[in-house]
């Protein structure tokens, strides 16, 4: 049987090197967390709540369920909210995220005005994101 070269065993070590590498690379990417966007369809004249475009099974996709926190981000602002089925499932004061009547995420503080809060209006966009991505 012939004996590998040094040359032969240095390759084979890169190869073996290099392909554990891109295998780390890519599962850190895979828990690196991802903003997606919620584009601002309405605001509530009364309250000032933001009603966006996503819908419940758009936000399962990304781990957020009723009961989750997760963040919210516009501008320079980053806020964190509970997806609730009621206003009072937050402390006054508190970010809120309801799944409204037509099936899309509202945004909302309790006993304030959220869009106020972060001047945003409608045709802007929000970025969400998962607190369980956040490993």
């Amino acid at each position: 049987m012939k004996r590998p070269t040094a040359r032969k065993l240095a390759l084979s070590t890169l190869i073996l090197l290099s392909t554990g590498l891109m295998a780390c690379t890519s599962a850190r990417k895979a828990l690196e967390p991802t903003w997606f966007p919620a584009n601002v369809v309405r605001i509530s004249k009364e309250y000032a709540n933001i009603n966006t475009d996503l819908t419940a099974p758009q936000l399962a996709e990304h781990g957020i369920a009723h009961g989750t926190t997760f963040d919210v981000k516009f501008g320079d602002r980053q806020m964190k909210a509970l997806l609730g089925k009621k206003y009072s499932d937050v402390d006054k004061g508190k970010w809120i995220a309801l799944i409204e009547e037509d099936g899309k995420l509202q945004l909302a503080i309790s006993f304030g005005h959220a869009a106020t809060d972060i001047s945003c209006k409608e045709g802007d966009t929000l970025y969400i994101q998962s607190l369980t991505q956040k490993k």
